[in-house]
């Protein structure tokens, strides 16, 4: 589904502070395939998934998307078959607007724009059984302003906003860095099953080591701009919690 083929990103280039985010990375993401991505601090992770997001455009290198070339492609050219979630909760809504004000907009995302999507009953009814499998009691408030909804029910709401419209892939960005540990929880098992139910190729960024190790079947670790390990369902399975710790280590 993703393949990056030796991929090199430089920040500062030519300054005193140059940075080499990603050096030489290949990488091949299967289809339908959920894997999760760790590392310290600058290690790459975060830039690994802004190439594929097309918010950084990689120095050298190619991004390619079911066999297509997307490497220059801009971020909102790969929005029809990529679904972003953001650390902030904030950063994927519109506080002012309403829920189903928010749905529009994500609805937009994937179609010709006019002013009449969405504004129809059969709409509203869609968004309410999208809004009611989260099981948060919102469905029969949809007019409620965004911005009144805590951090964890505006994040859990971003997950199904991602899928209003077909979407191949889930790129997840830190999505519950920002919460308290119960809406983190609620965050992750609806991503988790999300993901599963509309089989989808997803990359988790985290900083959460038991949540990498609870979710997906891959895992990743970053470290310096390069991949440094990569286990399969079954290393991962066999992997413990202090295991990955010392990997920092």
């Amino acid at each position: 589904m993703i393949a990056l083929k030796n991929i090199d990103v430089v920040f500062n280039s030519g300054t005193a502070s140059e940075l080499k985010a990603l050096n030489d990375v290949s990488l091949v993401l299967k289809e339908k395939e959920f894997t999760v991505v760790i590392g310290s601090n600058g290690s790459g992770k975060s830039t690994l998934l802004n190439v594929i997001a097309g918010t950084v455009t990689p120095e050298n290198g190619s991004v390619s998307i079911d066999e297509k070339d997307i490497t220059r492609k801009e971020d909102y050219e790969r929005s029809v078959f990529i679904s972003r979630i953001f650390q902030n909760p904030l950063a994927g809504t519109a506080p002012e607007l309403s829920i189903v004000d928010n749905f529009r907009l994500a609805s937009l995302r994937t179609r010709k724009k006019g002013f009449t999507i969405g504004t129809d009953k059969k709409f509203e009814e869609r968004v309410k059984e999208k809004v009611s499998f989260l099981k948060l009691g919102l469905e029969n408030n949809i007019y409620k302003p965004m911005g009144s909804l805590s951090g964890g029910q505006r994040q859990a709401l971003t997950l199904v906003m991602g899928i209003m419209d077909d979407c191949k892939i889930m790129l997840l960005d830190e999505p519950t860095a920002a919460l308290d540990p119960r809406s983190a929880r609620l965050v992750m098992e609806k991503a988790e099953e999300i993901i599963s139910t509309n089989q989808l190729t997803a990359l988790l960024v985290t900083h959460n080591l038991k949540d990498a190790l609870h979710y997906g079947e891959r895992l990743l670790m970053m470290q310096e701009g390069k991949i440094a390990r990569d286990l399969n369902a079954d290393s991962k399975s066999k992997t413990s919690f202090e295991d990955v710790a010392l990997w920092f280590d």
